[in-house]
């Protein structure tokens, strides 16, 4: 097994397509609050994609455990050095897969705190990718809905595979239509991207 997801590189600072710095840090059990905050500037779409129908966010026991276990680490980024988190990323060792580590991103996207397209997202997922090759694991599993298009650029940006459909969903997602592929809207893909 790799070892541990031990070094978060504390205030690692991410320069945005805009200009604009964030700052990742490790999240530790005492930033419940910060991550109830977050969720609570997130559209429902943006949670739905994230938790792909459940029931959004995490109770304090359901955190607890995930901030305390030596099996994940979950990394939180603010706006600056503050405690303001505008994004947030997990990464856990697979059970399955013990060399491949699950990922999984959330971005606020509620004006004025919307900071999705705006390369956040690509930037915490080069550090996440940083972190797990250090760590010693070869390669990163993100499930996703098929039409969270964002996902999907990003997994195509760390060189996971390239959907056809990525451009396609992106257009019709922002026309604000849905294109007709035979999935479902709640058909999940899983993706494994080599480190």
């Amino acid at each position: 097994m790799p070892p541990l997801l031990t070094d978060a590189r504390r205030n690692t600072a991410l320069v945005l397509d805009d200009g604009r710095i964030a700052y990742a840090r490790s999240a530790t059990v005492e930033d419940y609050p910060l991550v109830e905050e977050l969720h609570a500037r997130c559209s429902a779409g943006t949670l739905s994609a994230l938790y792909r129908g459940s029931r959004p966010g995490f109770s304090a026991a359901e955190w607890q455990r995930i901030a305390d276990s030596p099996r994940s680490r979950v990394l939180l980024v603010t706006s600056d050095q503050s405690d303001h988190v505008v994004a947030m990323a997990s990464m856990i060792e697979g059970s399955r897969a013990p060399d491949s580590c699950q990922v999984s991103l959330l971005v606020a996207d509620l004006p004025p705190e919307d900071y999705q397209s705006r390369g956040l997202g690509t930037r915490v997922a080069d550090l996440v990718a940083d972190l797990a090759r250090d760590a010693g694991f070869t390669s990163l599993t993100v499930t996703s809905l098929w039409t969270n298009w964002r996902m999907l650029l990003i997994v195509e940006h760390l060189g996971g595979p390239v959907l056809p459909q990525t451009s396609y969903v992106r257009s019709m997602a922002l026309l604000g239509v849905l294109p007709n592929s035979g999935l479902d809207l709640a058909d999940e893909i899983e993706l494994r991207i080599a480190l």
